[in-house]
């Protein structure tokens, strides 16, 4: 009868039963180690009349009744805690099932020997083939750098309703290798999906020390990321160029109601053109990740996962997000926009002249690509 009634309490009432349970164990427990203690005390004066060899049995005995206790604790443990901590952990994995199933074919040739020291991830359209190519033969060619590091280039795009452009796609995919495809329709308010899908891919997928998140319409000088990677002196790092006290807009391209964000302000966070998380910063924000629990502004989503995780976004030197004149600056490490070729040439030029592996050319240094004649 009494099982019967256990069995038709509610979820929240069985764990409250048994946590009860529990209680009242531990209290005949302790009530028990408390009659072994006053035993110990009653017959301490035994040990001063017997023998070192008889005082030692005793003594054995007594913690073998303590040893029993604990045991006794331990496995009275509550199944239901360990069935929430399970099921926390099964929650866990299917979300990453979830995510990592919106990814239609992976063609990106990786070692699983190397630990990259950057991974780099570029969001790119199905459309774009242009400045993935451009990428590939400037900044993303690594005999344009002088660091000896490993990293990784990676291009994830989404799905469109022209047929032809994602054939196309498919074939450069096959003979680049580089390029993942995902099951998200390609839409700006649908980006932060894509970011999710993104970090997800690179932590289950490959080795790595850091991840620099970027756009196809962006310069990345290879050698000064390396160098900011390798002075990284934090565990969890999240670094770019930062927004504080960003204020949502309720109207227009970037606006968002209160049902999807109620805060007036966001946490800080860096402009999504490009910012660096560290391994740990991926893992810990990867946990958090829901695709049905999303807000459609993708890097100030990102700032708000990473404030969760309780990692902080650090502003750094080098990130220039809003460089429309495509000035160089010898220290850049990501500057954007960079998707007319003019533009990446020169900013390219002005990196491997300042690395030495093109000769001084007082023009280009002279000058600034918006100036006639340059770019």
């Amino acid at each position: 009868m009494i099982r019967w009634k256990f069995l038709t309490l509610s979820r929240k009432k069985k764990i409250m039963f048994l946590l009860m349970l529990l209680l009242l164990l531990l209290v005949a427990t302790i009530n028990t180690r408390y009659k072994v203690l006053k035993m110990i005390d009653k017959n301490s004066f035994m040990y001063f009349n017997q023998t070192e060899k008889e005082s030692e049995i005793i003594t054995n005995n007594l913690y073998k009744t303590q040893l029993l206790n604990l045991t006794e604790i331990n496995d009275l443990i509550p199944t239901a805690i360990k069935t929430m901590q399970s099921t926390k952990q099964k929650n866990t994995l299917a979300k990453e099932m979830e995510i990592l199933s919106h990814i239609i074919f992976d063609s990106v040739e990786k070692n699983d020997a190397i630990v990259y020291t950057t991974v780099i991830i570029i969001s790119s359209h199905v459309n774009y083939r242009n400045r993935r190519n451009m990428i590939r033969e400037s900044w993303g060619n690594s005999n344009n750098w002088i660091t000896n590091e490993k990293y990784l280039v990676v291009f994830f795009v989404a799905r469109i309703t022209d047929a032809k452009a994602t054939i196309q796609m498919a074939d450069e995919s096959k003979v680049q290798k580089d390029i993942v495809f995902v099951d998200i329709i390609e839409d700006f308010y649908l980006l932060t999906k894509k970011v999710i899908i993104e970090l997800m891919w690179a932590k289950k997928n490959v080795k790595f020390k850091t991840l620099l998140k970027g756009d196809d319409d962006t310069f990345i000088n290879i050698d000064n990321i390396i160098n900011f990677v390798k002075s990284i002196d934090i565990t969890d790092g999240y670094f770019g160029n930062v927004i504080y006290n960003g204020r949502v807009k309720r109207y227009g391209r970037y606006g968002m109601s209160k049902i999807e964000f109620e805060n007036d302000y966001y946490h800080p966070y860096c402009s999504g053109g490009g910012f660096i998380l560290t391994n740990s910063s991926v893992y810990k924000m990867t946990s958090i990740f829901d695709l049905n629990k999303v807000f459609r502004i993708d890097d100030a989503y990102v700032g708000e996962i990473a404030f969760q995780a309780g990692i902080t976004a650090r502003h750094q030197r080098g990130f220039y997000m809003n460089n429309g004149i495509c000035k160089y600056f010898k220290e850049t490490c990501v500057t954007h926009p960079a998707d007319n070729p003019g533009c990446n040439s020169f900013l390219l030029s002005r990196s491997l002249i300042n690395n030495g592996k093109l000769p001084r050319n007082l023009r280009l240094e002279n000058y600034a690509c918006s100036d006639k004649n340059v770019c």
